[in-house]
This record gives structure tokens, sequence and C-alpha cells, in this order.
């Protein structure tokens, strides 16, 4: 057998438990039969019924009060979901803005806070983001303008001067589930909300985290498990005007593969002055409104693909110049956009599973920044010993972002790769990593039940971080047999062949992602 092919523990005739116990799940039951209602206590987060009873004063009150929303999928649920409860809840003086990045910095920016100074918003909700703002939610403050907080990111340094602040990472939280999406936590919010006013969330608010929560590539165990799950497997059912639409528009499309295009709809729906697309058709309840702007989004993903293409082979041509095991790239000449610098950063990183870091210009003096590495590696570490040089930075260990001086990049430059060296043995070994394969069960030749398999598959899907694709493994197969059986990817040898494959199922197909050649000599032994 190769030696990139490790065998998890436990062999038993049932497959589901042999892969349970060999995955070391903690709480079969709440993996397997992962239901709304074994979702953690919200009371928990701390913060929570601060923000409530804060939020619900607003209201009563009839302040103004604005949202601010993160400008990616998942800030764009979390807007979607908090905005509609509380208007559920009575408020009629509510509204909500999402900056459009290829324009504004990160964060609550001059632009917002002249907004909110003029427009008599007297409480700023932040979701998705805020925890890192310490200056402007100062200046707010001392203009009379409070804010709330409700994040999903690492605290870096003080915690700002919010009138609530909600997020798994604060000191002494007991929430039991720190990897939250920021949607995640504005629907433990929303659930607290719930149970001080009587008044129940909507069917539509645990797809909306699924959705978030799956966009934002957050680990796919305990409560975002749940959530995600229910995505997959509810949203062709669902009555909400958008969701019912979009079934019909997909039907003919996996669930991954309808899950995957809406995630790049709603993140093609930035606008300016505050407005998002993506916010626009999750809110709307008339269906000539939805088609209107779903058509819009169809036709932004089009004229999307060839630009995505184009920064994708740019990339393979710069790192191909010097390949290491961790990529830089500072885009001088201008070709790669803000809003584009996710996908140049992803595309490395998946490809090779090495860090990689990618900076162009936002403004003359001002550079942005995009970084992604495989798990196991923290930029968040790295950009925490460049502080003095950034104006600011946060995000995730895996997927972190940065604006600075473009006078300091050279030192920036100098003092990562310095980084970068001092953790090449850690880079090395998730290279590694990366190559071995850990195979879930060894199939008997009668166990080959295509339905079976199927099902197994549904059982432990969605898939992702956390929570990766099933792998199987078959030893001393015909290649005539695997044509037979309708496997993809079937290796290029002689009908009589026997060979040992590592398989996985895609998209339904049982794919083939590994095999070896079995010699007289190992047919023996």
């Amino acid at each position: 057998m190769k030696k990139s092919w490790f065998l998890r523990n436990h062999q038993t005739k049932d497959i589901v438990s042999s892969i349970v116990r060999g995955r070391e799940i903690k709480n079969v039951d709440k993996f397997l039969n992962p239901t709304l209602d074994k979702c953690n206590d919200p009371n928990l987060l701390s913060g929570s019924r601060k923000a409530a009873r804060k939020i619900l004063a607003n209201i009563q009150e009839c302040e103004k009060i604005t949202i601010f929303g993160h400008d990616d999928v998942d800030g764009i649920t979390s807007t979607v979901v908090l905005y509609t409860f509380l208007s559920k809840l009575g408020a009629k003086n509510i509204s909500f803005y999402i900056p459009d990045r290829e324009f504004e910095k990160f964060g609550l920016q001059e632009k917002f806070i002249q907004k909110v100074l003029k427009d008599g918003t007297k409480r700023v909700i932040t979701v998705d983001i805020g925890v890192s703002e310490v200056g402007p939610i100062a200046r707010l403050r001392r203009n009379g303008i409070k804010t709330i907080v409700i994040d999903h990111h690492k605290i870096m340094k003080e915690l700002p001067q919010a009138s609530a602040i909600v997020d798994p990472y604060k000191k002494n939280d007991r929430f039991p589930f720190k990897y939250l999406a920021g949607v995640g936590v504005v629907m433990n919010v929303v659930k607290v909300l719930s149970q001080m006013t009587g008044i129940p969330t909507e069917p539509v608010y645990p797809l909306l985290v699924g959705l978030g929560t799956i966009a934002d590539r957050m680990r796919l165990v305990d409560d975002n498990r749940i959530y995600a799950k229910h995505l997959f497997y509810n949203f062709e059912q669902s009555e909400n005007p958008f969701f019912h639409f979009y079934a019909e528009e997909t039907r003919e499309l996996s669930r991954e593969k309808a899950v995957k295009q809406l995630i790049l709809l709603l993140t093609l729906g930035r606008e300016d002055n505050g407005k998002h697309l993506g916010v626009d058709i999750l809110l709307s309840q008339k269906k000539s409104e939805i088609k209107e702007i779903y058509s819009i989004l169809e036709k932004r993903v089009h004229d999307n693909k060839e630009q995505v293409q184009r920064i994708r082979d740019l990339m393979e041509s710069e790192y191909k110049k010097e390949e290491g095991h961790c990529f830089e790239y500072y885009d001088s000449k201008g070709n790669i956009s803000v809003k584009y610098l996710g996908i140049a950063t992803s595309y490395i990183t998946d490809t090779y599973r090495i860090p990689c870091l990618v900076l162009t210009k936002w403004e003359d003096d001002v550079l942005s920044a995009e970084a992604r590495a495989p798990s196991g590696f923290n930029w968040l570490d790295c950009l925490k010993k460049i502080e003095p040089c950034l104006i600011q930075y946060g995000g995730h260990k895996e997927a972190a972002g940065f604006s600075c001086h473009a006078k300091f990049y050279s030192k920036i430059h100098e003092k990562l790769k310095i980084l970068a060296e001092e953790q090449y043995k850690s880079i090395k070994k998730l290279q590694n990593e990366s190559k071995k394969m850990y195979i879930d069960y060894v199939l008997d030749e009668d166990q080959f039940d295509v339905n079976r398999l199927r099902e197994i598959h549904r059982i432990f899907a969605p898939f992702g971080q956390g929570n990766p694709s099933l792998v199987y493994l078959m030893i001393n197969v015909k290649i005539k047999e695997l044509q037979v059986k309708n496997f993809m990817n079937i290796p290029d040898e002689p009908e009589n062949a026997s060979i040992n494959i590592v398989f996985s199922i895609y998209e339904k197909e049982f794919t083939i992602i590994d095999y070896e050649l079995i010699s007289k000599r190992d047919e023996f032994f």
C-alpha cells in the first residue's frame, strides 16, 4: 500500500459507526442527527442579553438604527437576518449599510460616519465586523451615536467602547463553540430577542445562517454543521420568495453546485452608497423584483468569469517564476482590483497548499492586502508582529487582510519573508500533510452498494473544513469491474489489470482519486 495512504482506526461491518469512531466524532447524536433544536444555548454567548435589551430599548424609543454589515456573504446574510427580525419587532426607523470595498477601505470609514451623523442615527449595530473598530466607534460615541458590535473575529487588541459586544472570542465567554460565522453570532442574538419578546424567528433564518457559514469557509462541525445541513436539505422546500424562486431556477443542479452558485451571485451584488443587490434580493417579497435583480447578478457572474480566469492565469504565471513554500505578490501595476484579491490568494493556497499574500494599490499611497493559508497556519500571528507597519488588519488565522501605506511595503516584505522562513518547517509539514490520504473505510467487494454508499454520503454531508469528504479504499479490483460500476477517472491500464483504488463521491459520481497497480508478487503476499 502507498506510503501516503493512512487507514483510520476501527473497521467493523457497520460502515457508519466505523467512520464515526475513526474520525473521533464526540457528540455522535448531534453529528448524525443535526437538528436545529440541538444548537447551543444562545444565552451562553456573552453580551447577547445585554445587546438584546439595548436593541429593544432603541425600538421602544423609535430611535433610528443603522446596521453596518461586512461586504461578503457572511455580512450580507447577517444584515438580512438582523434587519428583518428587528423590523418584525416593530423597528420603523431602520436601515442598513454595506460598503463597497473597491471604493471604501475595510471597516467603518469616513463616508459611513458622515452618513449616520447626518441622518439622525442613534444606534449603529455592526455585524460580521466591528471588534477591531476601536477608533471609529470611539468617534461615533463622542458624537452621541452608540454602537453594538456583533462579530466573530478574534480580538487582536483592546475592545472598542461599544454599549455591548457579542463575540465568542471574548475573554471568559461561556459559549461552547468558538467557530461560528458572523451570521451564526447574529442568529444567537436574534434567538435571545425572540425569547425576551415571545415573537418567533423566521424559518428562512437557518437557511441564511447555513449560507453565510459555508461562504465564510467556517468549520462544518457543531452548530455550523446543523445550519449547513439544514440549508442543503431544506432550501428547496422553503416558502421564502427568494429561496422558492432560486430552487426553481437551479432544480437541475446538485445542491452543492446550487449553493456554490448562490454564494457567487450574492458576492457580486456590491453597489455604491451602502446598497447591495445581494441584500435586496434576499429581502424582496415580489417575484418580479427578485427576477429582475437575479438577471443582473447572473450577467455579472457571466462577465466575471473572464476576469477571474485572467487573474488565476496571472497568479499561476507569477508563482512559477519563484516556486516556494510561501508566495507573496505585489501587484504594483494595478492589474488586480481590491474585490478580486480573495480570488487571487485563494487560487494559490487551494492549488499549492501554501500560505499566500497578495497586495494591490487601493489609492495612491495605500495598499490593500489579502492573505490565505491552509488549515494550521496562522496569518494573524504574522500580522500582529508587523502591526506597527499596518493601518489596520483582521480576519481569521487562514483568511486575513490588512491595509498599509505604500512606503512601508519594503519593510513589510522583509519582515514577512523572515517570518515565512521561521515557519518553513510548519509550512512543509502542512504541505506533506495535504498529500496524505486518510482512508475512512476499506470496502469489501460485497459492500459496494451504490445506493447505500450514496446514503452514507448524504448522512455525513455537507463536507468542508473540519469534515472532509469520505474516502474509501478497495483492494484488488479489475479495471473492467470499475468500468461496469461506472467509476469516474479510471486509470489508463489494461482491462485485466488489478489495482487498489482510493475513491470518493463527488456530485454523486464515484471518482477515483488515487490508485496503485498490484504486481504478481503483491498478489502472492
